[in-house]
């Protein structure tokens, strides 16, 4: 079993403050330029592939492939932020999803970046994050989370997906819809804790063993959003 990440339901409790983040203004801007540069580079790979000297050289290079070779990488370490403000003044939850590009990345806190660092230290960039509210004021410490696992790995014989091209799923991103009938590739996902999924971008993806392992450690301020057998 596979499952999708999504934020603490703490959110809704309307009589606490919220960790609702914001990046600064600067460390925003640099973090989609980053994204839109993996996004030109991956329409550049493909193209490369399917045409060179007027020939195709690699037609069975998708452009699903393109991303993830576009994708799958570190952010260099002067693009990424060094703080974030929490509007309402909370500290973080263990997983807030802030996506800033054509795929998913998170805050998350100390124990659940420890717990990857422990189990994955190659799979992932984890860089540290102080929270400050409004007033500058520290709040807590955090990790800007951002996986270097892209898997194609969603089962497309799925029942309860959309492909968002329908006339080319081969090439198509899609979407997952609520209930029975999606899955996950198991030789595909075998041996990874956390990743992204290239065709479903917007949420990152972890293993039952791995919900497993952070119930056992009690890091559990997080919710799952869709739920997928393996085939």
């Amino acid at each position: 079993m596979a499952a999708t990440l999504y934020k603490s339901d703490r959110w809704l409790d309307k009589s606490t403050p919220s960790f609702i983040p914001r990046f600064l203004e600067h460390d925003e801007a640099t973090l989609k330029a980053f994204g839109k540069e993996a996004s030109r580079e991956a329409r550049a790979i493909y193209h490369t592939a399917q045409q060179l000297g007027g020939e195709k050289t690699n037609a069975k290079l998708t452009r699903i492939d393109a991303h993830i070779n576009a994708f799958a990488k570190e952010i260099p370490e002067s693009k990424l932020p060094q703080k974030v403000i929490s509007r309402e003044g909370a500290p973080p939850y263990d997983f807030t999803p802030h996506n800033f590009a054509d795929f998913p990345s998170a805050i998350i806190s100390e124990r659940f970046a420890a717990c990857l660092m422990e189990l994955e230290p190659e799979k992932h960039q984890l860089s540290p994050l102080v929270v400050v509210d409004e007033k500058g004021d520290v709040v807590g410490q955090a990790y800007f989370w951002w996986p270097m696992v892209i898997l194609d790995a969603i089962d497309l014989n799925s029942t309860r997906i959309v492909f968002m091209k329908k006339a080319d799923p081969e090439n198509s991103t899609l979407m997952l819809e609520p209930g029975d009938g999606n899955a996950v590739k198991k030789d595909v996902i075998k041996g990874h804790l956390a990743w992204a999924d290239a065709r479903f971008r917007s949420n990152i993806f972890i293993s039952d063993a791995f919900l497993e392992i952070l119930s056992s450690r009690q890091i559990d301020d997080f919710s799952t959003r869709f739920t997928l057998k393996e085939v």
